[in-house]
């Protein structure tokens, strides 16, 4: 069967994105920290910060696709308490960052080889880190929404 989450698609304001379906990303939150993935080189906006993520696939729920797309990218999903889901619309397609607390101890390793380093992160850290430019453009709205400190 092949995979209903590939190829590009062209929201209503002329942009492209991957994934017909929507994406989505799961954003992990522990002692006021937060884990990114470096994007490997190989992939679309390479080598800035963002969420394990990817395209959604037909009938796929945020949650279950974050999930999935995080243990492809990270090799293991932990135990999660959701948290709240950020829905940025495009007019036709959407990226949905799911974040959620850990309630189990997770130590990220290495999955597809999509991303290629991961760090937790305070958040006046990732301000200052190189930022895929979609997560760039939600991220002061999504630290509001789930309302993220400066620390433990």
């Amino acid at each position: 069967m092949a995979d209903s989450g590939r190829g590009y698609v062209r929201d209503r304001r002329g942009c492209h994105h991957w994934g017909p379906h929507g994406a989505a990303g799961l954003l992990l939150r522990q002692d006021g920290r937060f884990l990114l993935q470096r994007r490997s080189w190989r992939v679309h906006h390479g080598r800035t910060w963002s969420t394990p993520g990817g395209a959604l696939h037909a009938g796929e729920s945020p949650w279950d696709g974050a999930r999935r797309e995080f243990g492809e990218e990270l090799g293991d999903v932990p135990q999660l308490r959701p948290v709240h889901t950020f829905v940025d619309d495009h007019g036709g397609w959407a990226h949905h960052t799911v974040v959620a607390e850990l309630t189990e101890p997770f130590s990220p390793r290495r999955g597809d080889g999509e991303g290629s380093a991961y760090r937790w992160c305070l958040p006046a850290e990732i301000g200052t880190l190189r930022l895929h430019p979609g997560f760039a453009a939600t991220w002061p709205q999504l630290l509001a929404a789930v309302g993220g400190s400066d620390g433990p």
